[in-house]
């Protein structure tokens, strides 16, 4: 499966997927929106030689989407690699028994977390049929903006059985994209603070690997300032700050879930604490994470998160959570 999401799923395709996709491409209802009213035309060994040629990446080429409930495959979609502007052209094509279900805005919504969140993409841009105005409402449902019109026109070797495409452009930016999704609310009950601690940190075991730890944390965030981000209503992040004296406050914990990683939710979460804690009179927020010293990519990362808010390296404590764990102590200016 490469991603999924609350209704759908998505996979590579396989030789069995044949059928389904001889009902798709050969569809006038569903290919006149592309520019064939008559269908694609294609035979079954067609569809078989281009699923053969598909490569081992889940990128620019056709993958099939599921219905979580029924098992049934209703469509397929394409993530585009982002080109040298960094913008990604995604595409999707649904069975007409599965229209005005919802399920195109969800499928849309999911490519757009899966190609902001696993490539250089910076825009994702799509280009509905004019006439298509199912494909322009969820273009606008993500938040897409019109920035021009276009027209397709076929190689002359195809206009016999072609039509030009009239379209509109649409695009959004990631910056865009997050801030329309994304939630983020400071929570107030402790049973709620626990629990989003233990959901969030036990899916990442790679920061989190120390059960006592993690039990320690659990119980420790109830008493702290907790800051949750919340996609699709879902929560996907936190950050927990304590407060030691009236002018420095630290980041007790933190975490972001494996799939939302890379979409800037830490730094927007970082930025709600900091604008509470500068308003509250605070001058230095501080945070202890694993030092340099230690090889673990997984932590390299979270120190250039760190590096990159604004943070500073100010010692390293090589018994404070035992030598085989040395502690950077880093600190920042508010």
């Amino acid at each position: 499966m490469i991603f999924q999401s609350k209704r759908l799923k998505v996979r590579k395709t396989a030789a069995s997927d044949v059928e389904m996709y001889l009902s798709l491409w050969n569809n006038p209802e569903v290919m006149k929106n592309v520019g064939f009213p008559n269908g694609l035309g294609t035979s079954a060994e067609k569809v078989r030689k281009q699923i053969a040629s598909h490569d081992n990446t889940e990128f620019n080429q056709t993958l099939v989407v599921i219905e979580k409930a029924s098992g049934e495959r209703i469509g397929e979609c394409k993530i585009g690699l982002p080109n040298e502007k960094e913008i990604s052209c995604p595409d999707f094509k649904l069975l007409p028994e599965y229209w005005g279900k919802g399920f195109g805005k969800e499928l849309f919504d999911a490519l757009c977390k899966y190609t902001f969140n696993n490539t250089r993409a910076q825009i994702i841009e799509t280009s509905p049929n004019e006439k298509n105005v199912a494909s322009q409402k969820i273009a606008e449902s993500v938040g897409a903006k019109e920035i021009r019109r276009g027209i397709y026109h076929f190689p002359p070797e195809m206009q016999h059985f072609t039509e030009d495409v009239h379209c509109f452009i649409y695009q959004i930016c990631k910056d865009e994209w997050l801030e329309n999704n994304l939630k983020i609310k400071m929570i107030k009950n402790k049973a709620e603070k626990s629990r989003i601690c233990k959901m969030i940190i036990e899916a990442l075991p790679d920061w989190f690997g120390i059960p006592e730890s993690n039990k320690e944390y659990i119980k420790g965030v109830v008493d702290t300032d907790f800051y949750t981000a919340y996609m699709f209503d879902k929560e996907v992040g936190f950050f927990s700050i304590i407060t030691h004296l009236k002018e420095t406050s630290e980041i007790y914990v933190c975490g972001i879930l494996p799939d939302f990683h890379r979409l800037g939710i830490g730094r927007k979460l970082l930025g709600s604490a900091e604008e509470d804690l500068i308003n509250n009179g605070t001058k230095f927020l501080t945070v202890k994470t694993l030092s340099f010293s230690h090889p673990d990519k997984n932590y390299a990362e979270t120190r250039e998160f760190y590096k990159a808010s604004g943070f500073l390296p100010l010692e390293e404590f090589t018994e404070l959570w035992g030598k085989e764990n040395p502690c950077l102590f880093l600190v920042k200016v508010l």
